[in-house]
């Protein structure tokens, strides 16, 4: 008998990345407010910064359902894996701006990073994402395609 570990991750990555889309989604002005924060998109051209309240999560939802449903998984994993890099890394970068400005330790360091779930401990954050990177790339290539 095998183990159903594999499937499991599968639907439980996609089910996270599927609720962050949404969470996204539900208010797109904070989401823009969260993004611009952050000073790695462009102003110029406004579309690039003005379509990222909606595409972000909208690709999440997308590879969401790929992962669950198996259809483009391995795409999708690849994508959002590479995705949640960058996020980690534009975290890591402001949480590094934070502790200059204010002299707090990394451990002690909250904000609201713009995932959807509100004001995180970023060095929970960063744990997370990292979990949920290598979630993603399991359930991308190593998960059957049951």
């Amino acid at each position: 008998m095998r183990s159903r570990l594999p499937i499991m991750i599968r639907f439980l990555m996609g089910a996270i990345l599927i609720t962050y889309g949404i969470e996204k989604l539900s208010d797109p002005v904070s989401f823009l407010k969260s993004i611009h924060e952050y000073d790695i998109l462009p102003a110029r051209p406004t579309w690039v910064l003005n379509l990222a309240p909606s595409g972000i999560p909208l690709l999440e939802i997308t590879a969401g359902l790929c992962l669950i449903t198996g259809f483009l998984r391995r795409g999708a994993a690849v994508i959002m894996s590479s995705f949640l890099v960058l996020f980690t890394a534009a975290i890591l970068w402001r949480t590094f701006g934070i502790m200059d400005e204010t002299g707090q330790a990394f451990t002690q360091v909250e904000f609201d990073c713009g995932c959807g779930a509100g004001v995180v401990v970023i060095w929970e954050k960063i744990m997370f994402n990292t979990i949920l990177v290598l979630g993603t790339l399991h359930a991308g290539f190593r998960a059957p395609d049951s």
